[in-house]
């Protein structure tokens, strides 16, 4: 999913830079030059047909998260290396050696989560699934005004600040409740509460990860969001521009 919001944002940068190259030349043209029209009629039909296939994957994932038995969770660990027992010694193939470091995250198939765990593991892909729709949208929206040669209103500024929005709020609480959630599910999957253990081994519980609380914040859609909330900035000066220019014919 991030992989697609990365694209998306891609496509709306991109496109915003195509808007101020056709705004400087409205004064010699209403319409973008076929070259440009070609352009986003292709960026509109992909920006629709990510937003779709997002709206899909999300609904999937959100339902898979809350319905079925076993869910598909990433969950945080103490930083872990498989250890033989005391008593089992192995030959290595290579002179190569682990001397530290291991595992802090698992890719787990898990049953009976408690329903605490799976709305928020279903609501982190509620808002990231959203927030990627929110900034298809934009873009299909800006190319759609574009193509109809008129991308100056008001609609498109306020538009392009929602998606500014999104990025910098949905995808600070899309990774809290990635983060609680996923926690939650570690200490839910992996913590023993008792063991037994026929040989003589002091604590066979050392053979296996041990649950953690782990957060992982990304800033980078903050500097996104603000750099869409200079475009939604432009498009405002745009309106301006455009009314001005109404004014004197």
């Amino acid at each position: 999913m991030s992989a697609l919001i990365y694209l998306a944002i891609a496509l709306l940068i991109g496109l915003a830079l195509v808007v101020l190259a056709i705004g400087l030349r409205r004064r010699r043209s209403d319409l973008p030059p076929t070259n440009d029209t070609a352009t986003l009629r292709v960026t509109r039909a992909a920006a629709a047909a990510f937003a779709a296939i997002a709206l899909i994957a999300t609904v999937i994932s959100v339902v898979d998260t809350l319905a079925t038995d076993t869910v598909v969770v990433d969950v945080p660990t103490q930083t872990f290396w498989p250890a033989l027992p005391a008593d089992v010694t192995a030959t290595p193939g290579s002179d190569a050696r682990v001397v530290g470091g291991g595992f802090t995250r698992a890719s787990l198939e898990v049953t009976g989560l408690s329903l605490t765990a799976r709305l928020l593991l279903a609501a982190g892909s509620l808002l990231q699934g959203l927030t990627l729709v929110l900034v298809a949208a934009a873009v299909a929206l800006l190319a759609h005004r574009l193509l109809a040669g008129d991308p100056f209103r008001p609609t498109m500024s306020r538009t392009v600040m929602v998606a500014a929005t999104a990025m910098v709020v949905g995808q600070f609480l899309w990774q809290v409740c990635f983060g609680v959630g996923q926690s939650i599910a570690s200490r839910e999957a992996l913590f023993i509460s008792g063991w037994g253990w026929r040989e003589p081994q002091e604590d066979p519980t050392a053979l296996l990860p041990e649950p953690t609380v782990m957060f992982t914040i990304d800033f980078w859609p903050i500097a996104t969001g603000l750099a869409l909330a200079a475009v939604a900035a432009a498009f405002r000066y745009g309106e301006r521009l455009q009314r001005d220019t109404e004014g004197l014919v």
